[in-house]
């Protein structure tokens, strides 16, 4: 009979570290998660304002990324007319909330010959609701892992974000969500 209690007891501790370990391990995951991907723009807040780490003025950079639907897309794709660029993710129901004005927005962009391009950030970004609604809005449509490379080449730190550029590759007009973004500014003349 002691062999059966010091057989639960330890069944029983070895639970608890489990759940303990377990506890842990999520929290770090959603915290990782739920934080923006890194800056190379400065500090978070200017004059009490969040930034979203792009600036009107910022060229757009060099970036390589593969859609859900496994097309390669680059800067060299979005050169040459306006475009829209939103940083989205899973875990913001802002972003999921903004995909109806997104869509009136990327009609526009596309009306003045542009193309509209959407990251996805989070697990599962590919087969996510979001991603899928976002088919018939963007040209483009880049689900990233947890590291963001996409938006961390942009500079992005926040979701929603979005960034308008001009023709020569400026950024025009950029937002932590859509009411903020109002309408692009006339592209800069090089």
């Amino acid at each position: 009979m002691e062999y059966l209690v010091a057989g639960l007891v330890l069944v029983a501790a070895l639970t608890a570290v489990n759940l303990a370990l377990t506890v842990a391990v999520t929290r770090r995951w959603r915290a990782r998660v739920s934080a923006p991907p890194a800056a190379h723009h400065g500090p978070a807040a200017v004059d009490g304002e969040l930034d979203l780490g792009i600036a009107p003025g910022d060229r757009m950079p060099a970036f390589t990324a593969v859609t859900a639907d496994g097309v390669p897309v680059t800067r060299d794709d979005l050169a040459g007319r306006p475009a829209l660029i939103a940083f989205l993710s899973l875990e913001c129901s802002s972003c999921d909330d903004s995909v109806p004005e997104l869509g009136e927005r990327a009609r526009r962009v596309r009306d003045a010959g542009g193309k509209v391009l959407a990251t996805v950030v989070g697990i599962d970004a590919a087969d996510s609701e979001l991603a899928a609604r976002l088919v018939g809005v963007a040209d483009y449509v880049v689900p990233e892992f947890l590291d963001a490379p996409v938006s961390a080449v942009f500079g992005a730190r926040f979701y929603p974000g979005f960034a308008h550029y001009g023709p020569d590759g400026v950024a025009t007009a950029t937002s932590i969500g859509l009411e903020g973004l109002g309408e692009p500014a006339q592209p800069s003349v090089p």
